[in-house]
């Protein structure tokens, strides 16, 4: 069964297939490869319902929730330069690394199955949550190959895999996509919500809130707003302990290089742009919060919007407390929440799928009683 390729409507009035960064800096084009994954133009939308809510104006949220009809949320954008260089290199499988709840191994693994390249992950413990089952049974339906390996011995078991499989095998090993190349996804999302702004689609955002994890979102984004002349501060909300503010910051400018090194008009920045947000945290990477789990509850409630407790709960948790104990400093600013989370359903693909076709040691997730609070 192939997933039923139906792109989103969006408000964007242009219908070019090309990302926004090239038609901005041409020579990028001939250098850097993109394949289409998706439409990607995400609508913005007025959150008029938690505006009255809070007796508060102009709150925004950016629906990267559908940046594809295969697979939402932020992963696509970094995938189509990822797959792109794939494909271009002439690869036939990519492999990626994270969580065995991973989203990154998820949506590479639908994408590669569009596109007709064979996924490969490997998976390391995290802690359970109620979307660990749903995103390994996704797994399975689009074929991603899975390798179970202890985190302790993360290092040395990649080492070994990557030599067995050489030399067809496209390594995308950092977590999340986060290189330069796959930054440019978020570079290319900064120039879109731009291009919005021109078309007065939204105001131009004070303030834009987003999840920050393995950095390649929110790095792209700094260097994608100062690009396109916004003004607009980043509040990256941690959600991993996997890189902070200087790593954000070190990635951007790697992202920078990469431009420049093709196109020697783009202009120099400085990354004064970001508010690294680190008391959303709690306890750890996937571990949910009691103010995620209530920023859940009322976006669901206000705007009938779906989050999760790893990500975008914990960034809407921050972005609430920053308007609620701002209000007089923000009553004539426009604040933004950039969903990252993927709101498609595939419980329709997904229900027929043994869990018995993953690897061995995984069988407990589903055989055992595991009660997630979300």
């Amino acid at each position: 069964m192939r997933i039923k390729r139906i792109f989103v409507d969006t408000q964007m009035k242009k219908d070019d297939n090309m990302p926004i960064l090239f038609d901005t800096f041409p020579k990028l084009e001939a250098n850097i490869p993109w394949i289409r994954l998706g439409p990607m133009n995400t609508p913005v939308e007025r959150m008029g319902k938690l505006e009255d809510k809070l007796e508060l104006d102009s709150l925004w949220v950016k629906r990267d929730d559908i940046t594809s009809p295969i697979y939402g949320g932020n992963k696509p954008r970094k995938l189509e330069f990822i797959l792109g260089d794939a494909k271009k290199r002439g690869y036939k499988r990519v492999m990626t690394t994270g969580g065995f709840g991973s989203n990154f191994c998820v949506a590479n693994a639908a994408m590669c199955k569009e596109i007709g390249l064979k996924a490969v992950a490997v998976l390391v413990d995290q802690p359970m949550t109620s979307y660990v089952k749903k995103n390994l049974l996704f797994n399975i339906y689009c074929g991603n190959e899975l390798i179970y390996i202890k985190k302790k011995k993360r290092l040395k078991w990649i080492k070994f895999i990557k030599r067995i499989f050489n030399p067809k095998t496209y390594f995308m090993l950092v977590p999340g996509g986060s290189v330069p190349l796959g930054t440019l996804g978020f570079v290319n999302a900064a120039f879109e919500l731009g291009e919005q702004v021109k078309e007065g689609l939204i105001p131009e955002p004070d303030h834009i809130f987003v999840p920050s994890g393995s950095a390649g979102t929110v790095a792209g984004l700094v260097l994608g707003i100062k690009l396109a002349n916004l003004k607009s501060k980043i509040h990256a909300v941690q959600i991993s302990s996997y890189t902070g503010y200087e790593g954000i910051v070190k990635l951007a400018y790697e992202t920078w290089e990469l431009m420049k090194k093709y196109d020697e008009t783009i202009s120099d920045v400085e990354i004064d742009n970001l508010i690294f947000e680190r008391k959303y945290f709690g306890d750890g990477y996937a571990l949910p919060t009691d103010e995620g789990i209530e920023a859940i509850e009322i976006i669901r409630e206000t705007e009938n919007l779906e989050l999760e407790i790893t990500y975008s709960g914990k960034t809407f948790a921050a972005f609430l407390d920053f308007v609620k104990e701002n209000r007089e400093e923000i009553k004539n600013k426009t604040i933004l929440f950039w969903n990252t989370y993927n709101s498609i359903d595939v419980s329709n693909l997904i229900q027929n799928v043994n869990y018995k076709e993953l690897p061995k040691q995984l069988y407990w997730i589903f055989e055992e009683d595991i009660i997630s609070k979300l």
